[in-house]
């Protein structure tokens, strides 16, 4: 949880980086990045982008 938090606030802070992994998880899906990422938190993180782009 601490690691997606993260990613959020850093990705809050740099909208070219926000919509860089949102057009990867939109043309990838979201196996493709959880497969990318190749990390144990990966799924932590692909769910709370998921959720941060949905409240945007």
């Amino acid at each position: 949880m601490k690691i997606a938090t993260e990613v959020i606030t850093q990705i809050d802070n740099n909208s070219t980086k926000a919509e860089r992994i949102f057009s990867a998880i939109k043309a990838g899906g979201v196996s493709a990045v959880e497969q990318l990422l190749n990390h144990p938190a990966s799924s932590f993180v692909i769910a709370a982008l998921e959720d941060w782009q949905k409240t945007k």
